[in-house]
């Protein structure tokens, strides 16, 4: 997958190719291991810095690897290089947008870190996700600027402030201090009805620069083409 996507490491694909900041060039010396994750980025737009950070789902990816791929071992290495590389470039991000002076940061990821489905009963755990979510809370709160989190996993379309409130049921799964200043959307999933995609529209001049809206596909037979 990395071959095929990110075979030139800090440039986008498309038609119209983009250069942007990779994990893979720009990574601590201290930590070399941290250059295997190219499909860590970030780039600025209007004021306003875009990373995205490999944090899977299935419980920061713990749930044991099966078949030919079962390894204890090498799953163990994995969550903790991948983590420990997630924590520093999210850390560079947010330095970034300091430095920057930027309006907002966007942050995009996999994994729904609160999915009620997954501290239920027989549901995969969300432990796992503690540090990160922890360091993300620290450095929305120093950055006191709007932050936006996109996450996909479970599918259902929600917009939320997940760490507003320490006491409610999202800001007691991490143990964060509050952070009212992060907002989370989780994108609808392509196999839940109406099959739809996320407008997101930022303007850097507003105090609340982001505003979305979920738009129909033209070729779902039960909605008008917008």
């Amino acid at each position: 997958m990395r071959s095929l996507f990110f075979a030139r490491p800090g440039v986008t694909l498309g038609m119209r190719e983009r250069e942007v900041t990779s994990q893979a060039k720009h990574f601590d010396p201290a930590f070399p291991a941290d250059a295997q994750f190219v499909e860590n980025v970030m780039w600025e737009e209007s004021k306003v810095v875009f990373v995205t950070v490999n944090m899977p789902g299935s419980n920061n990816d713990t749930l044991p690897w099966t078949g030919t791929f079962a390894s204890p071992g090498a799953q163990d290495l994995e969550v903790a290089e991948r983590t420990a590389a997630d924590i520093r470039w999210l850390e560079t991000a947010f330095k970034e947008a300091e430095d920057r002076r930027a309006r907002a940061v966007v942050i995009s990821l996999q994994a729904d870190m609160w999915d009620p489905a997954a501290v239920a009963p027989g549901g995969d755990g969300l432990d796992r996700y503690r540090p990160f979510v922890q360091k993300l809370a620290d450095l929305s709160v120093a950055f006191g600027r709007p932050v936006l989190l996109f996450n996909g996993d479970s599918h259902l379309f929600e917009a939320d402030r997940p760490l507003a409130n320490p006491a409610s049921a999202t800001g007691m799964v991490h143990g964060t201090q509050a952070v009212p200043n992060l907002t989370r959307i989780t994108v609808q999933g392509s196999t839940n009805k109406p099959a739809e995609w996320l407008r997101l529209t930022i303007d850097p001049r507003k105090q609340q620069p982001f505003s979305w809206k979920n738009v129909p596909y033209c070729n779902d037979p039960l909605t008008t083409c917008q």
